[in-house]
């Protein structure tokens, strides 16, 4: 991958030290979101592969007999899944269990950014790459609440790396196939790592075409496809048996919304993007007031600053590239031209694609490249000024990550202040509660972005059943749907009328309710913490004579 030789080996203290403090700071600030934020149904989504009712699309038989399920949708794989077994059953299945080893795997994916930078480029670069990879507001909330799901990708993509460089370095084959297995891990994690590997491929083969043909031999390229089959292999599988289906599905070329996904790229660099779609703008008819001293201090620190809600991380960029012309030809230099191309390769990839990167999810798989990119580029250019070199460095990351912290706390003070939107709603809990003491035998959920969360809260042990919404809309199906609704042993939850996800999934019920006889009948209204009503729990009851 590079043509630098290795950094000789120190003790610890000094940048490890401060690495690992950089780990420590990442995960203390998204542990601080996990109560404020309910548990979204994408974020839980994993839970399908384990808990009833089944949320799998595809699996595969284990020596004839056990049968694993291997992918939950034909673009997302099962591997996420597998660990929380053993976690959940040591711990139970909460919003802490589920939130706890991402930002753990988000702290791993820290600390490897820096050993990477720092054989490549050294120990200050790696210092500044990963304090701004630490204090982006981005990282923190999309590894946290991971919904894309993007932490496994990020740890997977950083990690593969970190063998790959050591593959060059020392030869060993072994470094070579741990990497591209990895990288199969996250095909198969996510199929979108495509993009990744095509920006990885086209940043090697531009800047560093003599580390590839030093190392592209017939028998290295044998173990790295193999390796990367083997780790793909559920992927695989699932695609010949469903005719290509992941990329049948998924990838459709398209021009549109070109600047509507830049604006999106841009303001996930400024951290800002999360909120109006996490967290709420407006603030509720009666504020919630501060209960704790951490609470009325970010109040406070937000308004000091004005309530912003952007950070400098995309300005530090800019001004690395206006320093690439002085830097690109050294080994730093490379670096950033690597990160830069693969930034662009991928997020092109993402720009053309039907439906993609729209959304933060997608934006943010560039990550951790921007950091690397304006990291490199500060700390290689302080080089440049000598002894002032170090603090001007030093001011400019307390810049920039002071800005991201900011932003970090401006997310904390709208969810003190206004809270969640309703599909982050932390009414989800009292909810989960609820349902737990409810006798009903059958419980109904006709509108999107509830059952998820509830069948990992409650560890598949709710009577969870979608099929009613899918029945309203299928005459066929008229008779089982009016079963449903008669039944006296069930219950249905949906989101009030002003939360609804897609509206109307309520109204199709009540409406084939009416023709068949019945009305609902509210049995139960669940608040959040500012005492918004966002979730119903109703039966529907025969109409009087």
């Amino acid at each position: 991958m590079t043509e630098t030789t290795p950094v000789p080996r120190r003790r610890w203290g000094g940048p490890p030290l401060l690495a690992a403090l950089f780990c420590l700071l990442f995960f203390m600030e998204g542990l601080i979101f996990i109560p404020y934020v309910g548990l979204q149904n994408d974020e839980a989504l994993f839970a399908g592969a384990f808990y009833p009712p089944p949320g799998f699309l595809h699996s595969m038989r284990i020596f004839g007999h056990l049968r694993l399920p291997t992918m939950i949708a034909s673009y997302a794989g099962t591997l996420k899944a597998w660990p929380y077994v053993p976690i959940f059953r040591l711990f139970g299945s909460s919003t802490w269990s589920a939130r706890i080893p991402m930002l753990l795997a988000g702290a791993a994916t820290v600390w490897l950014l820096f050993v990477l930078v720092r054989q490549i480029a050294g120990a200050r670069a790696a210092l500044a790459a990963t304090a701004l990879l630490a204090a982006d507001a981005s990282f923190v909330m999309t590894t946290c609440m991971d919904w894309g799901p993007v932490a496994l990708q990020h740890l997977l993509l950083v990690a593969g790396l970190v063998l790959l460089l050591r593959f060059h370095q020392s030869g060993r084959e072994l470094f070579l196939a741990g990497g591209f297995f990895i990288f199969g891990l996250a095909l198969w994690d996510k199929a979108l790592f495509t993009w990744a590997l095509a920006g990885l491929a086209a940043g090697a083969l531009m800047v560093f075409p003599r580390a590839l043909r030093l190392r592209l031999t017939r028998r290295n390229a044998a173990i790295a496809v193999l390796s990367l089959l083997i780790g793909a292999t559920p992927l695989i599988s699932f695609n010949i048996k469903r005719r290509l289906e992941t990329f049948r599905g998924n990838a459709r070329f398209s021009s549109e919304g070109f600047s509507q996904k830049a604006t999106v790229l841009w303001r996930t660099l400024e951290g800002g993007c999360l909120f109006g779609y996490m967290v709420r703008n407006e603030p509720p008819p009666e504020p919630a007031p501060a209960v704790n001293e951490v609470e009325a201090l970010s109040v406070r620190v937000s308004r000091a600053f004005a309530e912003r809600q952007t950070g400098f991380l995309p300005f530090a960029c800019v001004l690395a590239m206006a320093l690439l012309p002085w830097l690109w030809r050294t080994p730093a230099g490379k670096l950033m031209v690597f990160a830069l191309i693969f930034m662009v390769v991928v997020w092109l990839q993402m720009a053309f694609t039907k439906g993609a990167g729209t959304g933060v999810q997608h934006a943010v798989l560039l990550w951790p490249f921007p950091h690397v990119f304006a990291g490199v580029g500060l700390a290689e250019g302080s080089r440049r000024l000598g002894r002032a070199g170090l603090p001007v460095l030093a001011a400019a990351l307390m810049a920039v990550c002071g800005s991201g912290l900011v932003v970090l706390n401006q997310y904390l003070a709208q969810l003190v202040q206004n809270g969640p939107t309703a599909v982050w709603t932390d009414a989800i809990d009292p909810l989960s509660a609820y349902l737990r003491t409810s006798p009903a035998r059958h419980m109904y959920v006709p509108d999107w972005g509830i059952i998820g969360s509830l069948r990992l809260l409650n560890g598949g042990k709710l009577p969870l059943d979608p099929a009613p919404g899918e029945i309203a809309g299928d005459p066929k199906s008229h008779a089982r749907a009016v079963k449903a609704l008669a039944a006296e042993d069930a219950v249905f939850i949906a989101h009030t009328p002003e939360n609804e996800v897609f509206d109307g999934d309520k109204a199709r019920m009540d409406a084939l309710a009416r023709l068949a006889g019945y009305r609902p009948e509210v049995l139960k209204l669940i608040a959040d913490r500012h005492s918004r009503p966002i979730f119903q729990v109703y039966r529907y009851v025969a109409l009087a004579p």
